[in-house]
């Protein structure tokens, strides 16, 4: 028996099974074109020289692969990893593979994660983008209308582009805080945001603050971005100046409220503060931390981005019909 060789090639399984390369592309492309005897042979030639297919190769001589592109900006967030591993489960069992980037906040790299995808010819993308302000306009936006690829939005939708897309009814979110802060604030609510520009952002502050308009309660708004980087160190100054810390703070998503507990943890004043978040903090449940928030189902909302994005594949073109989901969440209280 030969030696296995680790970059065998069709033309060496071709060879040993005296057949035409066309014949070994078809058994791992075509399988039912082949007798079953022909097909028998050539897998087992292929397992002895240790031939893998190189899927991605593949792809890239045809008009398109089975792959698809998830580009998140933060996989930390319980948020986008339990969506993203609900769609990814999806597009096993459609027998599709999944490639994953994690932008990690940087436009540049979202760029570049588009560009690798569109270089792989992806059937479609779900994009989380890194910004949801009204002056982010990515250039990627008309190459995935030139490719006709599928580009479907994930929670942040881009400023007047009419994407198909699964978000979150932020407006309705941050009522509904507001009418639970304004229950259970005696005086003073903290709310720890993303950027001031941020339209996800701007639309839960101001729920929350048409909630509590008739209320005497004193609200402060620090921004920063939604990993809790930029404001720690305002948010820390804040804290430590106060006499008396406010009686609530509101995280806009769960790693700014888990970074506010660990601030507070610091400073010796966690237990007299509450917290309210919008989706869970990372691992709180698994540490016995039961933070009031309005939280999300993020399996249900995986789901239908799933449903969206095979469905544009479906219709084979980018201009699929238009269709954009909004979800407000449960009131989940202590």
């Amino acid at each position: 028996m030969s030696k296995a060789k680790s970059n065998a090639t069709i033309v060496d399984i071709a060879r040993r099974a005296n057949v035409t390369n066309i014949t070994v592309s078809r058994a791992f492309n075509k399988p039912e074109l082949l007798k079953p005897e022909t097909l028998e042979k050539i897998h087992a030639i292929a397992k002895e020289l240790n031939y893998v297919p190189n899927a991605f190769a593949q792809g890239l001589k045809k008009s398109s692969s089975q792959i698809i592109g998830i580009v998140t900006s933060s996989l930390y967030n319980p948020f986008y990893s339990n969506l993203i591993q609900t769609v990814s489960r999806i597009a096993r069992l459609q027998g599709y593979q999944i490639m994953l980037f994690d932008t990690d906040g940087s436009e540049a790299a979202e760029m570049q994660a588009i560009q690798a995808l569109f270089g792989y010819k992806a059937r479609g993308i779900l994009l989380s983008a890194v910004r949801d302000d009204k002056h982010y306009q990515p250039a990627y936006l008309n190459q995935a209308e030139r490719y006709h690829t599928p580009l479907i939005l994930i929670d942040r939708d881009i400023y007047n582009q009419n994407l198909s897309g699964v978000f979150l009814n932020n407006r309705e979110i941050g009522h509904l805080a507001g009418k639970y802060l304004a229950e259970k604030a005696k005086n003073r609510v903290l709310i720890l945001g993303g950027p001031a520009d941020s339209e996800i952002t701007l639309a839960r502050t101001q729920g929350i603050v048409d909630a509590l308009e008739k209320r005497d309660i004193e609200i402060t708004l620090i921004n920063g971005d939604y990993d809790f980087i930029s404001q720690a160190a305002q948010v820390k100054e804040y804290l430590a100046a106060q006499k008396h810390p406010p009686h609530y703070i509101v995280g806009l998503n769960g790693i700014i409220t888990l970074g506010a507990i660990s601030l507070c943890h610091q400073l010796n004043i966690y237990d007299r503060v509450k917290f309210f978040s919008v989706d869970e903090p990372p691992k709180a449940w698994d540490y016995g931390l039961h933070i009031a928030g309005v939280y999300h189902d993020t399996q249900m909302l995986g789901e239908i981005a799933a449903e969206l994005l095979f469905n544009a594949i479906k219709n084979n073109s980018s201009d699929h019909p238009l269709r954009r989901e909004f979800f407000t969440g449960k009131l989940l209280v202590q």
